[in-house]
């Protein structure tokens, strides 16, 4: 950095001999600590230029000067790429697909590409444009939606065939963000590939309120916070790195929310999906990550303190227990507050630390016993609950195409947001028009019970029904419906391509 002496000799000149000897010589100090500032800045600045592993080159919030963003730039845009993705979806009671672009970051030599969910999750086809504009095959290897995240592989055979050159990105670390903080977002807006936009962390820890941690029909963000920036961000840039200026991904740019309020995830979170992901794409299988459930929800306790007689930063408030869930089942309540679990303090006061509690939750072994600490009334209970796996309310979605429709699994989370029973059945999603299914006036939601009064407990069960009946050539299925809370009786007249 280069120091204006011109302006430090200002000053000295400027000092009048009235002025006391006590008085001077502060000012002289001042000038100096200043000089040694920003000689100091200029050494960090040097350091970063040589290198950007970390290290000793690394300055913990590092200034965005046109050199340091010429230099991050230089060395991140590399790592970027492009993603043309053709995604599985459902529509008119058939398995369609939905073409879209988005952005990802390599993550090492192997050729893997972290991405969001809703760019690559569900994906059929992918293609990915290098820095250098070459363009080769890829596939998805797991995808997590409740982190948003997902990790696509690069067909590194014809990567070498192409004699393709790529590099990867330094993960950095999303804990040691600051609000303030200058940060780079790179990614691929609106098809603009190699794109570079700058500002700075607004908040380091933003919570958002249930009915917001949905993206397209997918619960997102439950598990963790988020960063916010007024870096701009637009539709193609999901999936792209969030870079703070010594070079490192501290982020994965995810939602654009407008007037300068734009999001990533915190790059810890998707160290640890990454590493999930990993360890269970094995032999073949998609990688995924699983998650344990009580079936409870929780609000801090900002403000109710005094309501619920407990200290303050002490428990969280259990606002809600889901039917049939391991919770109902142990004899949890809502308005208990809950201490512990397994011995292990839950705090939660403030909405922030929210996400913190239900990843202590999640972090369980599935299927396995939890202790938990609750205080009920003046009382203190302690209660055992069985993990289950977590379900989101989107459950898996097939196509049955002679009866014309496609339906989904009955998970316990939408059961009880659609306030039905029990799990037993499975959910028409669409219809194909002209074909069985929408002649008997079926309808996206109703919940299939029994196929020719047989019963339908889950979506395999289903499966095998629908199987044996087309095997027969069954001209005539009766189901047994639920609609809200009525049951009806649909008749398919089904025909078969001779």
């Amino acid at each position: 950095m280069h120091i204006d002496t011109t302006s430090v000799q200002g000053i000295g000149e400027r000092t009048s001999h009235s002025i006391s000897t006590s008085a001077r010589r502060k000012r002289t100090r001042a000038i100096f600590a200043a000089a040694a500032l920003a000689l100091a800045m200029a050494g960090a600045s040097t350091a970063f230029a040589r290198g950007g592993e970390k290290g000793e080159g690394d300055q913990p919030y590092p200034p965005a000067t046109p050199k340091a963003v010429v230099e991050v730039t230089g060395r991140i845009f590399p790592a970027v790429v492009r993603l043309d993705v053709a995604q599985e979806v459902y529509a008119d009671g058939k398995r369609t697909v939905r073409r879209g672009i988005g952005s990802g970051v390599i993550i090492d030599d192997d050729g893997r590409v972290l991405t969001n969910y809703h760019v690559a999750g569900r994906a059929r086809e992918i293609f990915i444009t290098l820095y250098n504009k070459e363009r080769v095959h890829a596939k998805l290897i797991g995808d997590d939606h409740w982190t948003d995240l997902a990790i696509v592989q690069m067909d590194m055979d014809e990567i070498k065939q192409k004699k393709a050159e790529f590099k990867h990105a330094d993960l950095g670390d999303s804990k040691t963000l600051i609000t303030g903080q200058d940060v780079m977002a790179v990614g691929t807006p609106f098809g603009l590939a190699r794109t570079m936009t700058l500002g700075v962390v607004s908040n380091n820890e933003r919570t958002f309120y249930p009915e917001q941690m949905h993206i397209d029909e997918y619960e997102t963000g439950s598990f963790s916070n988020w960063i916010q920036m007024d870096t701009p961000i637009n539709p193609g840039n999901s999936g792209g790195p969030l870079v703070d200026l010594n070079g490192k991904v501290v982020g994965i740019n995810t939602r654009g929310g407008g007037q300068n309020l734009n999001f990533a995830i915190p790059i810890d979170t998707a160290k640890e999906v990454i590493a999930k992901i990993e360890s269970s794409a094995k032999e073949g299988k998609k990688g995924k990550v699983d998650r344990s459930d009580l079936g409870i929800d929780l609000k801090p306790l900002q403000d109710l303190e005094t309501f619920y007689s407990i200290d303050i930063n002490r428990g969280v408030l259990i606002n809600s227990v889901d039917h049939n869930s391991p919770a109902e089942k142990a004899g949890v309540k809502s308005q208990d507050i809950l201490l512990d679990v397994n011995g292990v303090p839950v705090n939660v006061r403030f909405p922030e630390e929210i996400a913190a509690a239900r990843k202590m939750i999640a972090d369980l072994p599935i299927g396995t016993d939890a202790t938990l600490n609750i205080k009920r009334g003046k009382e203190n209970v302690t209660l055992t609950a069985k993990t289950e796996k977590l379900q989101g309310a989107a459950g898996e979605e097939r196509e049955f195409k002679v009866w014309g429709l496609s339906v989904r699994e009955l998970t316990r989370t939408y059961a009880n947001e659609a306030q039905l029973d029990d799990t037993q059945g499975v959910i028409v999603t669409t219809e194909s028009p002209g074909y069985a299914a929408a002649k008997a006036e079926l309808a996206p939601g109703d919940v299939i019970r029994a196929v020719n009064r047989k019963p339908v407990t889950d979506m395999d069960e289903f499966a095998k029904l629908y199987d044996a009946s087309v095997e027969k050539k069954d001209k005539v299925v009766v189901l047994d419906v639920q609609r809200g809370r009525g049951r009806r009786t649909a008749v398919l007249k089904v025909s078969y391509d001779e």
